[in-house]
């Protein structure tokens, strides 16, 4: 069996605590193309920018982490919207940890005067490094066991 990959989503705090609250992962408002790149058993974190969406109110934190659930991308009308599509997920009870602390340990930051750009997409893959450093800030790091950690 492949090895899961590691996703770091970006979010809005208060999107974020819908999906951990009913069990889902949306990204990219909900994109088709976003979910189904996903697969059960993925490692995957979520990054908030701000509290809502749009917002001015900075939260800078990885706000939860977990697994993806078995099954396939579902369509959700969760976030009021018709064409939104989510996949089930597997949340644990972890630790918000801010993105300043972890800056400096992350490999994929390779430039930290402009580390924003890369949360500007909805979706990434991480190094499984990169993802047990953050998991590991969050309190939950023995959950994750990867072969280049």
């Amino acid at each position: 069996m492949a090895a899961p990959t590691c996703w770091i989503g970006v979010a809005a705090a208060a999107h974020v605590r819908i999906g951990r609250e009913q069990g889902f992962v949306m990204f990219a408002h909900g994109k088709h193309s976003a979910v189904r790149q996903l697969r059960p058993g993925d490692a995957f974190v979520y990054y908030s920018p701000t509290e809502t969406l749009g917002g001015m109110d900075a939260v800078r934190r990885f706000t939860a982490i977990g697994t993806i659930a078995e099954g396939e991308p579902e369509p959700s009308n969760v976030m009021g919207t018709t064409d939104a599509w989510m996949r089930r997920a597997h949340y644990l009870d972890a630790q918000e940890a801010d993105i300043y602390l972890l800056l400096p340990q992350l490999d994929f930051v390779t430039d930290p005067s402009h580390w924003g750009i890369y949360f500007r997409k909805s979706l990434f893959k991480a190094s499984a490094a990169d993802f047990s450093r953050i998991a590991q800030a969050m309190g939950v790091g023995q959950h994750f066991h990867f072969g280049d950690s």
